[in-house]
């Protein structure tokens, strides 16, 4: 297939300072007289010069230099002092590829549609990851460097409006925007346990010195779908069961920064939980066992309102020492029980969504997309994107890890001294 636009290497070293161009040039110019890049370099002269390594510059068939993507790759190169700028070069030619292909300019805009040529190009590229022809890695550079290229055009005038929004900055100072490629691991981590590997936890989570709080931790977020952070900061008033409760789970308990517990993003949310798992956990908040640690948490804090889980120092666990935790648990299931053991501690919440989600599924009076709307409110996700992934779970998938109705009696029937 014959391309518009192509990249030429320019000498292992090239030269910028004062430029003095020839007659010859300023004829070339004015008769629109095609030249060869060879032929160039005779056209100027560079007083004072300054030596950069070489790159590769875009140049349509006709020979012409394209202005603005050279002026970014030699802004790379000269100016934020970037040692490979390869990676540029190739992804700019493959935007440009692309425009020429669809007819577009790139600062082509859309006024009906309200959208620009870098956003037809991200469905482009979500497309080619979806057929297999890119890795989602590689198409989040391309795009990384297209919105680059632009905040550079902007910066520089090139164009009056950037065709993108900014919606803030990372603590890198990484600029984020709302044309983005969502990263793999969106993809990747949601991997709920089945039964099997259920069975293997209960085996195995008094192994390596694991505590009693470890097991309450973990079965809050297999029956509750609490992050690690939630987990470790929920307070004993939140397992409060009302007098006269009869039923077999307690819905509307509220969790966030306003009711005392943190929460991702500080989203207040209300959660759910079964009425067996709060009275073992307000067992365990009876002992003396607990009481011990809420005393030298105190003297340690002068805090009055302590954690439902505190380590045997007096501390409140945290989101680094329940993976810790956790890792024990899984080098013993690898060693007594299953080798291939490999979920990690968010596999617990993701279990949870996955069997919450089959049980709003069995409603008749819920369509499916309300069933996600009512698992997003409760797992406090905050867009309906990620809630979505735990479609492929549900029973009507037939890739979907089933959830057995382990999860929901883990602690029935165990000792928990």
């Amino acid at each position: 297939m014959e391309h518009f636009y192509h990249l030429v290497e320019t000498n292992e070293y090239f030269e910028i300072g004062d430029v003095e161009i020839t007659d010859e040039f300023i004829n070339s110019y004015h008769t629109e007289k095609s030249v060869s890049y060879e032929e160039i370099q005779f056209f100027f002269t560079v007083d004072k010069p300054m030596s950069f390594k070489g790159v590769f510059m875009l140049f349509t068939s006709e020979g012409k230099p394209v202005f603005e993507p050279n002026a970014y790759i030699l802004s790379r190169r000269i100016v934020e002092g970037t040692k490979d700028v390869k990676p540029t070069c190739f992804h700019l030619l493959r935007y440009y590829r692309y425009l020429d292909a669809n007819n577009l300019n790139w600062d082509d805009h859309e006024e009906r549609l309200q959208r620009y040529p870098i956003f037809l190009y991200r469905a482009y590229l979500d497309n080619e990851i979806e057929k297999g022809n890119l890795s989602r890695s590689t198409a989040v550079a391309a795009l990384s460097i297209v919105r680059r290229f632009y905040l550079f055009c902007y910066r520089h005038g090139y164009i009056s409006q950037l065709p993108f929004e900014i919606t803030g900055t990372t603590k890198y100072g990484q600029t984020l925007t709302d044309c983005s490629i969502k990263s793999a691991i969106r993809e990747t981590n949601l991997q709920p346990l089945n039964d099997l590997d259920l069975q293997h936890v209960r085996d195995n989570w008094r192994c390596n010195g694991l505590s009693q709080e470890f097991r309450l931790m973990i079965s809050v977020a297999l029956s509750v779908g609490l992050r690690a952070i939630e987990v470790t900061d929920i307070k004993p008033r939140h397992f409060a069961i009302p007098k006269g409760f009869k039923g077999k789970t307690l819905t509307g308990i509220w969790i966030g920064p306003d009711h005392d517990c943190k929460t991702k993003y500080d989203i207040n949310r209300q959660v759910s939980m079964p009425v067996w798992l709060m009275e073992s956990v307000n067992g365990y908040h009876d002992s003396e066992r607990y009481k011990k640690r809420q005393q030298l948490y105190f003297m340690k804090t002068g805090d009055t309102n302590p954690p439902a889980f505190i380590n045997k120092d007096g501390d409140p666990f945290t989101t680094s020492s329940l993976n810790s935790l956790w890792s024990k648990l899984r080098t013993a299931i690898q060693e007594n029980s299953n080798p291939h053991f490999k979920h990690k501690e968010h596999d617990c919440r993701a279990t949870f969504g996955a069997y919450k989600l089959e049980s709003l599924t069995q409603i008749k009076e819920l369509s499916m997309m309300q069933a996600l709307k009512m698992l997003k409110d409760e797992m406090g996700h905050k867009d309906l994107e990620t809630t979505m992934l735990y479609l492929k779970h549900y029973e009507g998938n037939p890739e979907k890890n089933h959830i057995p109705e382990i999860t929901m009696n883990l602690l029935e029937d165990e000792m928990l001294s």
